[in-house]
């Protein structure tokens, strides 16, 4: 009775802080500007930047759910859209992204939308699109279609044979060669972006359209 009663404290947990941070205590850093661009240009979060997806289905699907979220009327967006693959389907490499960007703003429509439609044109699609621009240019243009496709594929070997070697003679070879097929490939190109660009317009509006209804863009 009255007496205090001592009980074993045991081991305390109220540890005195000693000034230093063992790893993983204490609030974490945030991230600063460089970080964040890092993590944002990161080829596993970002997969339009990782080259071992390629030009496969991931990334026209990536570049396809940029378009959807463009931030435009549906009108705009595939209009927008339809210029870059017009551009993407014409022969001026290097050049393309230009075009579709002077032509969106001629239209007074989306101009990122344009730019990610030049993505039609890719090192899977050029062999098909060329082909088909230089056929059309041939028609167009009344030229012989045997003597034509001849001389195509004498073309294609010899850039093919200049992008192999790369010596000045060969170079030579490859210009001699590709200037007659740079009118049929620019005519032909014309109609092929022009048909192409109008076959790209409605779906894509309708895709937006449906898109923008559901997450109430606008």
């Amino acid at each position: 009775m009255g007496g205090r009663c001592d009980l074993d404290e045991g081991p305390s947990f109220a540890q005195p802080f000693t000034g230093e941070l063992t790893p993983g205590q204490g609030p974490k850093p945030r991230p600063g500007l460089s970080s964040r661009l890092s993590l944002r240009l990161s080829p596993r979060l970002n997969p339009g930047l990782n080259p071992r997806l390629g030009i496969g289905r991931k990334r026209l699907a990536y570049y396809w759910r940029r378009i959807l979220r463009v931030r435009a009327t549906p009108h705009e967006v595939a209009l927008g859209c339809a210029a870059g693959v017009f551009a993407a389907c014409t022969p001026f490499l290097g050049f393309q992204m230009a075009l579709a960007g002077a032509l969106a703003f001629l239209l007074r429509v989306s101009i990122p939308a344009a730019l990610i439609g030049t993505f039609v044109g890719n090192p899977l699609s050029w062999p098909a699109i060329w082909s088909a621009s230089y056929i059309a240019g041939v028609w167009v243009l009344g030229y012989d279609r045997a003597y034509a496709a001849e001389h195509f594929a004498q073309s294609a070997n010899a850039l093919g044979a200049t992008l192999m070697a790369g010596t000045p003679k060969e170079l030579g070879t490859a210009v001699v060669n590709l200037s007659p097929i740079v009118e049929p490939m620019v005519v032909g190109g014309l109609l092929v972006g022009l048909i192409a660009a109008v076959f790209s317009y409605y779906p894509t509006r309708r895709a937006v359209r449906v898109f923008q209804k559901r997450h109430r863009f606008l």
